[in-house]
């Protein structure tokens, strides 16, 4: 079987729905036809229907995002419960360098100095500031947060994913180095202060004195400095990184963007007639993106959705996705080129609640057997392998106006190993390669979410960490209908 090039086909095909689009019904002024009946080429307008299924999101989606969620939300009708901790490394940036001491010299010891001094005022301290830009579900509900510091270091040369564990980094039955009672609304800090507009919303976890007391010993003791060379040397002679969980507390998810450990200083320099005096300094230590820092996530009770013929669900993030398989050898037929495929998902109605998760704004449409290579490359949407498409509120709709590329790569790998394998694109040639390509046919909606460049442009998509609901109209019956234009030769 001959095909003519992509590009030269997609050419005339393009003139020739235009010349048709363009001509009166009537042609019969125009005389007969000077083209031969062999290059004659046919548009063909047709329609079929694709069927879609609930599956879990498994592993192939990349865990490394810019929001990390703490908390956890349990949905009333299904009773699906979502659980999410942040693993956390701490960032030392290159000769990380504290104020000047006189510490050491005659009677200023530290930290025996500023103890005498200030009495039995703590003179040391330390937090892990968690800053987060929102949150789901109930501003006033209490959840308990518990901190535990890893035993091991966090591989930044390997892939994470959702499914980390983190028991393999820690030790979940010791006693957690700090554990504390919060919320969204965070009443640790006055109503002055909460009352101010646009404020970046934190909440503060207190260690025990022995990390800042660690710290700063170490720093002001002969040598001291080298151990804040890198991140990597702080790390291994301090803490290698931080678990925090939500162990109580159903019903709030805080949308975490930074980490900070905070060390309080009281150092002792000199005035300007060299006399020594005492001062106060916080220093920083941020977990960004030049450390790694994970979602530990685990979702339960998912089964009534898995098992809904009514329609197709996703739960967001990494619970479920929907998989559609698209009616391949029925959208493009022998001998043709399929120019335009049109795609358009309905949502369906769900119960309310008083707080209920929204639908994603965004959703991806990835080939199945190319979600891990999406999430761990570029993310770059390439509208033949990968689509996005925005929710619609008027209509209720996410519309892909033309998947053709992705039905016709689909179609190019298949021939590509029936040629290999020495078959024909026959039925027994068909069914070899889907036995041995099951996912062929099929792509996967997932909740994403752009990132933009310095410029203002779409530079990738990651995967949406906000808590997301959606039921779309679907199953396993013939119910999602596709129209396709195809040129035949």
């Amino acid at each position: 079987m001959h095909f003519c090039p992509m590009n030269i086909r997609t050419a005339i095909c393009s003139l020739a729905v235009l010349f048709m689009i363009s001509c009166d019904e009537d042609t019969s002024s125009l005389g007969g036809s000077i083209t031969p009946e062999s290059d004659r080429i046919t548009v063909i307008s047709d329609s079929c229907f694709a069927t879609s299924r609930t599956i879990l999101a498994d592993d192939s989606i990349l865990i490394m995002t810019p929001q990390y969620n703490l908390g956890r939300y349990t949905e009333q009708y299904s009773g699906a419960t979502y659980q999410s901790g942040i693993i956390t490394q701490i960032n030392c940036p290159e000769n990380y360098t504290l104020p000047d001491s006189v510490y050491g010299l005659e009677q200023f010891h530290f930290p025996q100095w500023f103890i005498d001094k200030v009495g039995s005022a703590d003179p040391y301290y330390a937090n892990l500031r968690l800053y987060y830009s929102g949150y789901f579900g109930d501003p006033e509900n209490d959840i308990k947060l518990e901190v535990f510091p890893l035993a091991r270091m966090i591989d930044a040369g390997s892939r994470y994913y959702p499914s980390i564990d983190p028991a393999e980094y820690c030790d979940l039955s010791a006693k957690p180095l700090a554990t504390m009672t919060v919320s969204a609304r965070n009443y640790q800090n006055s109503d002055s202060v909460l009352a101010i507009v646009n404020r970046y919303p934190d909440i503060q976890l207190r260690l025990p004195d022995s990390v800042a007391t660690k710290i700063l010993e170490t720093y002001y003791s002969p040598d001291g400095k080298q151990y804040f060379a890198d991140a990597a040397t702080f790390m291994e002679h301090f803490y290698k990184g931080f678990y925090i969980r939500c162990t109580h507390g159903d019903g709030t998810v805080l949308y975490i963007n930074r980490i900070t450990l905070e060390v309080n200083i009281k150092t002792i320099m000199t005035d300007d007639d060299g006399d020594p005096e005492y001062c106060s300094v916080l220093a920083e230590f941020n977990g960004n993106s030049a450390v790694m820092q994970l979602n530990s996530i685990s979702w339960t009770g998912l089964e009534s959705q898995l098992a809904d013929a009514s329609g197709t669900w996703i739960r967001s993030p990494f619970g479920l996705v929907t998989e559609i398989t698209l009616p391949m050898d029925k959208m493009k037929k022998e001998s043709t080129l399929l120019n335009e495929a049109f795609l358009c998902l309905s949502s369906a109605n769900t119960p309310s609640a008083t707080y209920k998760p929204s639908v994603p704004a965004v959703l991806a449409l990835i080939r199945k057997d190319c979600v891990r290579d999406f999430f761990t490359g570029n993310n770059n949407v390439d509208n033949t392998e990968s689509y996005v498409s925005a929710y619609s509120s008027k209509l209720g709709t996410y519309t892909f106006s033309n998947i053709a590329a992705l039905v016709e790569r689909a179609y190019s790998d298949r021939d590509k190993w029936l040629e290999e394998k020495g078959m024909e694109a026959d039925e027994a040639g068909r069914q070899a390669y889907a036995a041995e390509h099951p996912n062929w046919d099929k792509a996967v909606l997932i909740p994403v979410r752009s990132k933009l460049s310095s410029t203002g442009t779409v530079s990738s998509y990651q995967p949406d960490m906000s808590m997301h609901q959606l039921k779309l109209i679907g199953g396993a019956s013939d119910s999602i209908k596709i129209k396709t234009i195809s040129s035949q030769f």
